[in-house]
C-alpha cells in the first residue's frame, strides 16, 4: 500500500486535509504538522516522512517537500499553490497584510488577507469555511511566517534536482500567487515531468476551496505517476523540421574589408 504525506502550509484551515480522505481511499494516509518557516518545517518532517511516499503540499510547504523528496525517495509530488521566490509583486501583498497586522491584530491580518487567499465563491457564500479559517489563525505566529514569507531567496535551483513527476495546480482566481508562479515551477522541473493545472473557482486556498476537484486530481495523479516516468509524450518531442528556406533578399551585403 502506497503512503501519501499531506505537507500543510502555515496558514491552511483547522480542518487540514481531512477533507481528501475519503478520495484517497486505499492509500495510508499521513498529515504533518505545519510550521511557521519552511526551514523549521523541513527539519521535523524529514524524520516522520516515510521512504517512498507521494507528497501532497500546499502553498509555501512546496519548498520543504521539494528539498526533501530526494532524501526521501518520494514517487511523485503535487503541489498546490507553490511559489519558490517572492517578487515584488507578492512582496507588495506581504507588506500589505504584515501591516494589518502589526496596526490591528489577527482581525485585520485575516480581513485583509481574505481577499488575496479566496476566490470570489468562498468570500461571498463561504462564511462559515472563513470564520472556521480566521479561528484557526490563533495561537499561530503570524509575524514569523510573515518574517520567512517576505525573506525567502529564490529556491527554484531545488526544483532542478527532481527526479519525479511533479503536479502543479493554480487556483484560476489566485491573485496572491497567480498562474505565473505555477509555470516558473514546471518550467524549472526536469525532462518535462512537470504538469501544470488550474482548479475552477478557487483562489490561493484551492485545496479548501474546491476540495472534490483537488482531491481527484492530486489522486489521479499519483495513480498514474508512472507514466510520466517514461519521458515525454510523443506530441511533447521535438520534432525534425525542415530548414527554413533562405529569404530572398534585393542585394548581398559585402563583408566588412
Amino acid at each position: 500500500m502506497d503512503t501519501v504525506v499531506f505537507l500543510p502550509g502555515y496558514l491552511s484551515p483547522p480542518a487540514g486535509f481531512a477533507a481528501f480522505q475519503e478520495a484517497f481511499s486505499g492509500y495510508r494516509l499521513l498529515e504533518a504538522e505545519p510550521h511557521p518557516t519552511p526551514k523549521e518545517a523541513e527539519e521535523v518532517w524529514k524524520e516522520r516522512i516515510p521512504e517512498g511516499a507521494h507528497l501532497v503540499a500546499f502553498s509555501e510547504a512546496a519548498l520543504p517537500a521539494v528539498r526533501l523528496a530526494p532524501e526521501v525517495g518520494a514517487k511523485s509530488l503535487v503541489l498546490f499553490s507553490p511559489y519558490f521566490r517572492v517578487d515584488d509583486a507578492l512582496l507588495a501583498r506581504l507588506r500589505a497584510i504584515g501591516q494589518a497586522l502589526t496596526l490591528g491584530g489577527l482581525e485585520a491580518f485575516a480581513t485583509a488577507a481574505a481577499p488575496w487567499f479566496f476566490g470570489a465563491l468562498l468570500l461571498s457564500r463561504g462564511q462559515a469555511q472563513l470564520a472556521a479559517w480566521k479561528e484557526g489563525l490563533k495561537g499561530r505566529d503570524l509575524a514569523a511566517w510573515l518574517e520567512a514569507t517576505r525573506g525567502m531567496r529564490d529556491e527554484r535551483k531545488w526544483l532542478r534536482r527532481l527526479r519525479v513527476p511533479v503536479l502543479v495546480a493554480i487556483g484560476a482566481e489566485d491573485v496572491f500567487t497567480p498562474m505565473r508562479y505555477g509555470h516558473e515551477v514546471t518550467e524549472w522541473v526536469p525532462e518535462l515531468k512537470g504538469m501544470l493545472v488550474t482548479i475552477e473557482g478557487a483562489g490561493h486556498f484551492a485545496p479548501w476551496e474546491n476540495p472534490a476537484e483537488a482531491a481527484a486530481l492530486a489522486r489521479g495523479f499519483i495513480e498514474r505517476h508512472q507514466d510520466f516516468l517514461k519521458g515525454p509524450a510523443h506530441w511533447q518531442e521535438e520534432e525534425d523540421e525542415e530548414p527554413a528556406a533562405k529569404p530572398l533578399l534585393r542585394f548581398e551585403p559585402e563583408a566588412p574589408s
